[in-house]
């Protein structure tokens, strides 16, 4: 229902809807982008313009996580956690991930399609990265992010074989 919305908004609003949209699936609303980029190509949207505005929306969500892991802290996470899928179990993982590469694994997380990028937001925050560093590292991952999931999507429509179209839709809504 809100990726109707928010895929709606992207649509009509143009730039100022992609940014928008981001920016509430990058925050701590429960709203993958995986869906919100996807839809954006097929919809039409072109993936340059996903991957720079997309990109700012983003970092702008990115942001609104991080200042609450900075200000609230880990234990106000944990209780609103259940809420937003973060779990303990994740919240670990995420510690090992921060502790085996750095602030650099807020990079990875935000390339790669199928990494809950959010709960590394908030670690970031609560984990006391640098914020000039968090910001430059979600915008240079956040970037090639939002170009391959709306090119994917785009790249859907060429399509004409409807069992792959049905089959990749499945893998991305479902994986993350």
């Amino acid at each position: 229902m809100l990726e109707n919305i928010i895929t709606q908004l992207i649509i009509d609003k143009g730039t100022f809807g992609i940014i928008i949209g981001m920016l509430i699936s990058s925050s701590v609303f429960p709203l993958p982008s995986e869906v919100i980029l996807v839809s954006a190509g097929l919809a039409g949207i072109s993936p340059i313009k996903m991957a720079i505005w997309g990109g700012v929306g983003s970092t702008l969500g990115a942001i609104i996580a991080f200042y609450i892991g900075k200000h609230w802290g880990r234990k106000f996470v944990d209780k609103i956690g259940k809420y937003v899928f973060v779990t303990q179990d994740k919240l670990e993982l995420v510690d090992h991930w921060f502790d085996r590469f750095g602030d650099s694994t807020t990079l990875i997380a935000r390339i790669l399609p199928i990494i809950p990028h959010k709960i590394f937001s908030l670690a970031a925050g609560f984990g006391k990265m640098n914020f000039r560093d968090f910001v430059i590292f979600t915008l240079i991952g956040s970037i090639p992010r939002c170009f391959l999931l709306s090119y994917f999507g785009q790249s859907l429509l060429a399509m004409k074989n409807i069992y792959t179209i049905i089959g990749s839709l499945i893998l991305v809504f479902l994986l993350p």
